[in-house]
């Protein structure tokens, strides 16, 4: 199992990845305005290249739940200077988190390498040829809805079986289009559209995705059910929660692990592959 981008192919003995969130957006339901300036921003991607991101993942616009939609102008703005900022200073791939076609292409053709769609196309069906045009990777996230309304649409009669379904479809467009099947991650979308019961499920069951023969890639830092779970509101304080999860996640198969704790994600995946 390989994942490629332009500038590298990632091996099966360097899985799983990890794969740093860098929200520069006012609202996200983590570090919502945290990194707004370029100093910060630079300061903050240092960090994570440091603590052993794989792949820096940036996101303009918020996904949390019942978030509204921005236009594509303010999402420019917010992600451009940015980009050409960090690939002036940095060698690492970087990932777009967009749901916009044209967003998409702006940011390719400026340097990014992968765009991680939490939509999995439903906002824009034009992403898969915005990728394929680019000779670029993608990451399908499942979700039954857009982040508006996602949360009150969690009714599923087989939640491993549906979301397959739908990753089945998704990767049939991609490949029809051109996208190289090395370059396509599947994420089940923990949080996007699921309550706590699903996210547990989905986490317990990856296995159940082993016909798809692509890398996972679980997002679980800091989430509500995590929160749920242990009982804490404050995202800040689920640290140990979340690295807890990524652990089974990565033991139970997943190849990537999308998280805002990076150096304890690297000290757990360390020893990890010690004690396997």
């Amino acid at each position: 199992m390989l994942f490629k981008i332009k500038s590298k192919t990632f091996l099966f003995d360097e899985f799983p990845l990890i794969v740093g969130v860098l929200n520069i957006t006012p609202d996200s339901f983590y570090d919502g305005g945290k990194y707004e300036t370029q100093n910060q921003i630079l300061k903050r991607v240092d960090k994570m290249i440091e603590e052993g991101a794989d792949i820096i993942d940036i996101g303009g616009e918020s996904t949390r739940p019942y978030s509204k939609r921005i236009s594509l102008d303010d999402e420019r703005k917010r992600l451009l200077p940015a980009l050409k900022k960090i690939k002036k200073n940095f060698n690492i791939p970087i990932s777009i988190d967009t749901m916009k076609s044209k967003i998409a292409d702006i940011c390719l053709k400026e340097g990014a390498e992968v765009i991680n769609d939490a939509t999995g196309f439903l906002y824009d069906k034009n992403i898969p040829k915005i990728v394929a045009k680019h000779n670029a990777a993608v990451i399908i996230n499942h979700t039954p809805s857009l982040p508006d309304d996602m949360q009150m649409k969690c009714n599923y009669k087989n939640l491993t079986k549906e979301i397959s379904l739908f990753f089945k479809s998704k990767i049939k467009i991609c490949r029809d289009l051109g996208v190289d099947k090395k370059s396509i991650i599947l994420d089940p979308g923990i949080g996007f559209g699921k309550e706590t019961a699903h996210n547990i499920d989905l986490i317990k069951n990856i296995k159940d995705f082993d016909s798809l023969k692509m890398p996972l890639m679980y997002g679980v830092s800091n989430k509500s059910f995590i929160g749920t779970i242990l009982k804490i509101k404050n995202p800040r304080k689920r640290v140990t929660g979340s690295v807890i999860a990524a652990y089974v996640c990565i033991q139970n198969g997943a190849k990537l692990i999308r998280t805002h704790n990076i150096k304890e994600t690297k000290e757990m995946i360390m020893m990890w592959r010690k004690l396997n």
